[in-house]
Parts: structure tokens; C-alpha cells; sequence
């Protein structure tokens, strides 16, 4: 993994995006068809307005040689992050020219039938800056060339796409569960921005600017779907408050597969940490379960969870019942239903219960912003204070069991369908769930973890029989 560094175009990954500065909602409306707009008030990140080809085009033209990238203010000329690698790379092919303050020109060379990804800074490269030095908020790219024999993408015309309004306005106003995250004026926005999405040309555009429409939300779980390609409606995710380079040299020993790693650590402690809950090929929580069926039921645990984003909540129950002593409920579910009283359905209780060779010692669990939807619920199963208990900064704050709904010609717009409650009904969304123990991030040592280190010294402590 490399950082692009200033003024080169490099590969550069790892982390999560760290969330942007909010627009006003006007010029986001404005920004769905690119309109000309009123400059950003001082320090307002920047922005891409317009890239193209831009995301989620298909059929792009291969003898194309430059992309255009369009900034909504006055940029530095001095700093710049084309952030991708691997096959999917944006194949840059001479030097980056600026054609005036705002319109920067990417020379490529492109090749038939490929998908093609890259971003506008990343969370480890940020060099694209304003002339007033604020970074722009990171825009990701992702777009297909036409293969051989392939004919154009075929074009919207406004008779196909006033009945994709009409879906997205039932879908929003009846089926989005976080409708309240929209300003309280959506619809009259809605109806604003109806000759801009009247107008899209193409699927992807209609995705485009459905995308900038809903961007306020700032809703994790709110995204469209559209020739294979999905947009996130949020500017971001969390910075994590964990390392791997930092972990690899303290752990290592470590067994790692793919999406769990293992390891003993000093005094009698084990280590285990899932990255995602997600469904793969295969047993893969297999190792999970084999190294918690080798240790001693009564020994120290941490359970890393900083670098989990979700995924299938089924999977984390099944971690977690070898932990629980008896069957309780850990969360409850909203569901949005427009026909109900209250514009929804329960709540439902959801619970967790006892399964397979219980793990009986002391667990620390390690929490932070990058963890949001089921990996939430996992450690609201997992917490039992004195015996099971978290360490590092409060979770994001992030659910909503996505449903989709289709606009039409190939565009999805997926929903959170519920609205997350911990077990005494306290809402999760935008609140999070805050650490038993908090454990600032970085801290002082580039070597050290201090979660991972606060969480050791309560084991220990527990160990030992020190209070906590």
C-alpha cells in the first residue's frame, strides 16, 4: 500500500474515508445537474462537481484520452491524489495539466471492455486542495469501456424518466425509515430538482443525481445500485482507531485467514479480531471457532472489532453465543411501515442466545467508529459489565437493514427499512455505543496500541483480582 504523494499519481488504499463538511442543501440540488452555484462560504471543503466519464457510465468510448474533473472552487495547483491500484487502476498516461483554476485533464489510455476505479484523494492522500488549502472532500470514480461489437448506451428520454421520479418519491416518503435525516422541505427539494432528473440522459446520471439529492442524509445504509456500480450517498466513513502496521508488529505471531486473524499474546491473553460480518464461500468462521475450541474456556480474551463494518448479523450471533450465558435481547427493530400508526411496525425484540462450547473468561472487546450496523448489534450482544467488556471510542452509529426498490431502466435505490434500538430502547442511529473504557487514539508511541494496551492491562487486572 502506497500513499500518492503530492504533485505524483500513486496507488494509495487502506482505511476508510473520513467523513466530509456538510453543503447547504440548495447547492446540492444544484450540484445534482451541475448548475452554476454560488461560491462555497470560507473554509467549505471542495468539491468534484463533474468528472467524465463519470461514475457508473458505461459504454465510454476506449479511444477516449483524457478524463475532466470539474472543482467547485479556485484549487492548488501543487497537490494532487489519484488514489487506485490493482488491475481496475485509472492507466494514466502522461503529465496532469490544469486547463483553468477549477477543470483538471487526466491523459489515459484506455483499453475495450474493462471497469476502470479510481478516486479523487483518499483517506491516505488528500493532496488535492483548494487554493485556500482545504483538501476536497474524496469523490470515487468507477466507469466501463464499450467492448468490441458493443453498441452505445442507450439514452433516457424524459418519458422514461418521469416514472423513475415517481418510484423514488413513493420509495423515500414511504419506505425510508431515516426519512427525518432529509431536511424537513425534501419534497419541495424533490420538486425542484424534477427538471434535473427529468433530464438525465442516462441511467447513471439519474443515479447520479438521485445520489446528490439524497446526500444530506449522511446515511451509511443509503445507496443506489446502477449498471453493476453502487454510489453511497454519504461524503465518508470513520477514521479508525487501529492500525494494522501497528498490529502486525505486535502481533507476531498471528494466524491470519481471510477476514479472521488469531494470536497469543503475553501473560496468557488471546487474540482474536474479525474484519466484517460477511457472507463468503465456505466456512470461514471455521477458524474462529477452532481457536476458541483450543483455548481454555477461562482464558483472557480481546475480541478486536475496531475494523468490523457489518455485514450479516446472523454471523456475528453465531460468535457470540459462545460467549452469552442465557438467551436476552440485545436490540429492537422499527420497521418502517407508512400504513401503520405511527409510521411503523414494533419494536421486535432481537435476541441471542447460548450455542456450542461457552467461553467463560474475562473478554475485552475492542470498539470504534468504524464499527456501524450488525457489528454494533455484536457487541450490544457481547457487553456484560465485569466479564465482558469494551475499550477504545464510541461506534458510529449506523443501521438500517437496507431494502431495495426499483426506479426503472436498472436503477435501485436501496432504503434502511428500520430504525436500531438497544434493548431498552434508546436510538443507536447518530449516537453510537460509547466504551465501557476510553482509549485515545494515536496516543504518544508509533509502535503501541493504546486500546490494545488498556485492554491487556485490564485483563491482567482481572487476572489478578485488581478492581475495575
Amino acid at each position: 500500500m502506497l500513499n500518492a504523494r503530492s504533485s505524483d499519481v500513486g496507488e494509495a488504499c487502506g482505511g476508510s474515508l473520513r467523513a466530509g463538511g456538510r453543503v447547504p442543501y440548495a447547492a446540492i440540488v444544484a450540484l445534482a445537474g451541475l448548475a452554476a452555484i454560488a461560491a462555497p462560504a470560507l473554509g467549505e471543503p471542495p468539491r468534484v462537481v463533474e468528472v467524465v466519464p463519470d461514475t457508473a457510465d458505461v459504454g465510454v468510448d476506449p479511444a477516449l484520452t483524457e478524463v475532466r474533473v470539474k472543482f467547485d472552487q479556485d484549487m492548488s495547483p501543487q497537490g494532487r491524489s489519484i488514489c487506485g491500484g490493482g488491475p481496475s487502476a485509472l492507466p494514466v498516461a502522461g503529465q496532469l495539466r490544469w486547463i483553468d483554476a477549477r477543470t483538471l485533464a487526466l491523459p489515459i489510455s484506455l483499453k475495450p471492455a474493462m471497469l476502470y476505479s479510481f478516486s479523487i484523494n483518499c483517506p491516505n492522500a488528500l493532496n488535492f486542495r483548494a487554493a485556500s488549502g482545504e483538501s476536497v472532500v474524496p469523490y470515487p470514480v468507477a466507469f466501463r469501456t464499450r467492448g468490441e461489437g458493443e453498441a452505445p448506451a442507450a439514452a433516457l428520454k424524459p418519458e422514461d424518466t418521469r416514472p423513475m421520479i415517481d418510484a423514488l418519491r413513493r420509495a423515500v416518503l414511504e419506505r425510508y425509515a431515516h426519512f427525518d435525516k432529509l431536511p424537513a422541505d425534501f419534497e419541495q427539494h424533490l420538486a425542484t430538482a424534477t427538471p434535473l432528473l427529468e433530464a438525465a440522459s442516462s441511467p447513471s446520471m439519474f443515479a447520479r443525481r438521485v445520489r446528490d439529492l439524497l446526500r444530506p442524509s449522511h446515511d451509511w445504509h443509503l445507496w443506489i445500485r446502477v449498471n453493476d456500480i453502487t454510489l453511497g450517498v454519504r461524503d465518508g466513513f470513520a477514521t479508525p482507531n487501529a492500525d494494522s502496521r501497528r498490529l502486525a508488529k505486535i502481533l507476531k505471531d498471528a494466524d491470519e485467514f481471510e477476514g479472521v486473524t488469531t494470536a497469543r499474546l503475553s501473560d496468557g491473553i488471546a487474540y482474536i479480531a474479525f474484519d466484517d460480518w460477511a457472507r463468503r464461500n465456505g466456512d470461514w468462521l471455521a477458524p474462529a471457532f477452532e481457536f476458541l475450541d483450543a483455548l481454555d474456556p477461562a482464558t483472557p480474551l480481546v475480541v478486536d472489532v475496531r475494523m468490523n463494518g457489518g455485514g450479516d448479523e446472523a454471523l456475528a450471533r453465531m460468535i457470540a453465543a459462545r460467549f452469552v450465558e442465557e438467551k436476552f435481547t440485545y436490540a429492537k427493530s422499527l420497521i418502517r411501515n407508512p400504513e401503520a400508526k405511527d409510521g411503523y411496525d414494533g419494536p421486535f425484540d432481537r435476541v441471542v442466545e447460548p450455542s456450542g462450547r461457552r467461553h467463560t473468561g474475562p473478554v475485552a472487546i475492542l470498539i470504534g467508529p468504524v464499527c456501524v450496523s450488525s457489528n454494533e448489534s455484536f457487541i450490544l450482544m457481547m457487553r456484560k459489565p465485569g466479564q465482558r467488556e469494551t475499550f477504545g471510542d464510541t461506534t458510529g452509529g449506523s443501521s438500517g437493514n437496507p431494502k431495495p426498490h426499483e426506479l426503472g431502466h436498472g436503477v435501485t435505490l436501496f432504503l434502511p427499512s428500520w430504525r436500531d434500538l438497544t434493548a431498552d430502547g434508546k436510538e443507536i442511529e447518530d449516537h453510537g455505543i460509547e466504551p465501557d473504557h476510553a482509549a485515545a487514539w494515536p496516543g504518544t508511541h508509533p509502535s503501541k496500541d493504546p486500546v490494545l494496551d488498556a485492554a491487556i492491562a485490564w485483563l491482567k487486572g482481572k487476572a489478578h483480582g485488581a478492581p475495575h
